[in-house]
């Protein structure tokens, strides 16, 4: 699995990034929460992500369970 960082935005969306970036630089789009995301193939197979962690940049943390949730609607579609 590849990890990228995330923001959730106030308006329930998923942003992806670079760990490259600062998620400071997201603050913009009013995040809820913050983190890491893993993106991968599960154990079926099939696209799978997760997120984790915290952003100490923007201090705030993954809400790991909705967060999760919402980036395999947004991000793998048909195969959530």
């Amino acid at each position: 699995m590849s990890r990228v960082k995330y923001i959730r935005t106030s308006n329930n969306e998923i942003i992806v990034f670079s760990e490259l970036q600062q998620h400071k630089e997201f603050k913009r789009f009013n995040p809820i929460s913050a983190g890491f995301i893993a993106i991968g193939v599960g154990s079926d197979g099939n696209p799978d992500c997760s997120c984790f962690g915290e952003s100490v940049s923007l201090d705030l943390k993954s809400n790991e369970a909705d967060d999760t949730r919402l980036a395999k609607k947004q991000i793998l579609g048909d195969y959530y």
